[in-house]
């Protein structure tokens, strides 16, 4: 079950489009890397990471799967509160505003960071410039079929994203970007920090709600587990190591251990 995802990073219009290829859709110019340029390891001292902090516990009471729109659309709204839920207390023991995000399932819709990506080369988008998290239903159901860990897990990676734009690690990845050249080595591996950082995000949430309501530690571990089929990409890693960090966050509950950017390079390959 291939799955592909794409997050517009903020402020400066660069999307990052994970393909099977591995190649980056960019608009803009790129400079090239100078002594100036600020260790990556620079955004991992990010207030959230460095709080540590714990998701609140969350009984998510999830309706049942449907691919008809109304049953898809409240499948997600149910798991978007729930996200909410665990999420807002951490923010705000780390000092970071808090603000919703809205999720679309609509078919080829029309978003404030541009139009989406051909589906062939990613299955949704978070876009920070509308706060809206974009999984047209089509896609999706064409991806994951009616795989709830799949749906599960995916809504959670892509709210990560909505995190790391609270918390500025968004702006800071996109002012990093710009030192690099597009599809250099240095540009993948920080899009893997972002997407491998987002696949941690959505454990340690898993962490927070497995074992009541909907979420039963069965459907937990097959959620996490879900990232292992996640398509070997260069600008996300490969499967393991997609899935390892989705672990990492599941076992140990806490955003700090969650920092990919002051993990080796080896480890976000």
């Amino acid at each position: 079950m291939p799955v592909a995802l794409a997050v517009v990073l903020v402020g400066v219009l660069v999307a990052v489009v994970p393909s099977l290829d591995g190649g980056h859709v960019r608009s803009g110019s790129a400079q090239a890397p100078s002594d100036a340029v600020p260790s990556l390891a620079s955004i991992g001292d990010n207030r959230l990471l460095q709080s540590g902090a714990v998701l609140a516990d969350v009984r998510c009471e999830l309706p049942a799967l449907g691919s008809a729109p109304e049953r898809l659309e409240a499948f997600y709204t149910a798991e978007l509160h729930c996200l909410d839920r665990a999420w807002e207390p951490a923010l705000d023991e780390a000092g970071i505003a808090f603000a919703p995000v809205n999720v679309s399932i609509t078919d080829d819709p029309t978003t404030a960071c541009g139009a989406l990506p051909p589906s062939d080369e990613a299955t949704g988008l978070y876009c920070a410039e509308d706060a809206t998290i974009y999984l047209p239903r089509k896609r999706t159901l064409e991806a994951f079929g009616l795989t709830e860990q799949a749906h599960l897990a995916t809504l959670a990676h892509e709210y990560g994203h909505h995190v790391q734009h609270l918390s500025g690690i968004l702006a800071d990845a996109n002012e990093q970007l710009q030192h690099y050249p597009a599809g250099s080595a240095a540009d993948r591996e920080l899009g893997r920090r972002v997407e491998l950082q987002a696949n941690c995000f959505a454990g340690v949430f898993l962490a927070s709600a497995v074992g009541r309501g909907s979420i039963t530690e069965e459907l937990g571990d097959a959620a996490v587990d879900d990232f292992r089929n996640w398509v070997d990409s260069e600008t996300h890693g490969t499967s393991d190591t997609q899935w390892t960090w989705a672990a990492r966050g599941f076992r140990h509950a806490d955003v700090g251990h969650c920092n990919t950017w002051h993990a080796a390079s080896q480890d976000v390959a």
